[in-house]
């Protein structure tokens, strides 16, 4: 990973900013001056600050090493959040631990590991096991995405072995630490950092929803669901309306529950989600919702 310094000079020019300037507040004139004529970059919260104040993405001024090893991790977090979990693991099993040389590239490898070894293999034992080899040896402050990830992902494995204490505890864990690093004003217009902020709420409130917690699950869903129209995202925002949906006829809600799941089934067309459109229609006849009328043609 390595920071574009000429890019970060020209922005804070179009902005008519000194150095001075753009420091205040987050670091030292001399920073911006290394990241500027040297490429140095500083801590990833000073950079983000940095980004955030000249109202661009983080993308734009960071680029990562451009190799086969960042390609190939890079496929598979795009099939991943595709569903396509079969193809993604054949792309994983394509890295061999030897090619892993960064700090970032073992994180990436134990979480996708973990990951796939949850979702797709059903073997929670081996991704609590992966999740905690990159909790305990690759991370170096609470406030890492790939951190947060992983103690999320151990919350969902405790969940699947029905240890409901534990998953609870370490799902709170990666909220109350996502939530942090919001209230620290350490928002992004990047796109991977946005859309594992919304799996993170999405996936903690599906787990409140598991365990009886209905209110709980909304107010995490409302949340996913604000980051994702703030940003005019549509990732995971038919199976948020879905799980909104679900949430509100628990607790009596019918009419909200009605809404809330024609959003949701006009999402999943939208998104060709066909999975979820199927399942969707499933429970709308189970909660005996009645269909989405289509006016037909003057």
């Amino acid at each position: 990973m390595r920071i574009l310094g000429e890019k970060v000079r020209q922005f804070r020019k179009r902005k008519g900013m000194s150095q001075k300037e753009l420091a205040e507040g987050i670091c030292t004139q001399a920073t911006i001056s290394l990241i500027e004529k040297k490429n140095k970059i500083p801590s990833m919260k000073i950079m983000m600050k940095i980004c955030n104040r000249l109202g661009i993405r983080l993308s734009e001024v960071i680029i990562e090493n451009d190799d086969q090893l960042y390609r190939t991790f890079k496929k598979v977090d795009q099939l991943i959040r595709h569903e396509q979990l079969t193809d993604a693991a054949a792309v994983f099993e394509k890295i061999r631990p030897k090619q892993l040389r960064s700090n970032t590239d073992k994180k990436q490898y134990y979480y996708y590991e973990g990951y796939l070894q949850l979702v797709l293999k059903h073997n929670p034992d081996e991704a609590i096991f992966n999740f905690g080899m990159l909790l305990n040896q690759f991370v170096k402050s609470s406030h890492d995405m790939y951190a947060i990830l992983a103690t999320l992902g151990t919350g969902l494995a405790y969940e699947r072995k029905q240890s409901y204490d534990k998953a609870e505890i370490f799902v709170k864990q990666a909220v109350a630490t996502l939530h942090a690093m919001d209230a620290q004003a350490v928002t992004l217009g990047d796109d991977d950092y946005l859309q594992n902020e919304i799996l993170i709420y999405a996936s903690a409130a599906q787990l409140y929803a598991k365990i009886n917690f209905p209110q709980e699950a909304l107010e995490l869903i409302d949340l996913a669901l604000q980051k994702a129209q703030n940003s005019q995202s549509l990732y995971l925002l038919d199976r948020l309306y879905a799980q909104k949906a679900a949430n509100e006829v628990v607790l009596n809600n019918v009419q909200a529950a009605h809404d809330h799941y024609y959003v949701a089934y006009a999402l999943s067309l939208v998104t060709r989600n066909t999975k979820l459109t199927q399942q969707i229609i499933q429970d709308m006849a189970t909660y005996h919702i009645a269909p989405l009328q289509v006016a037909s043609e003057a």
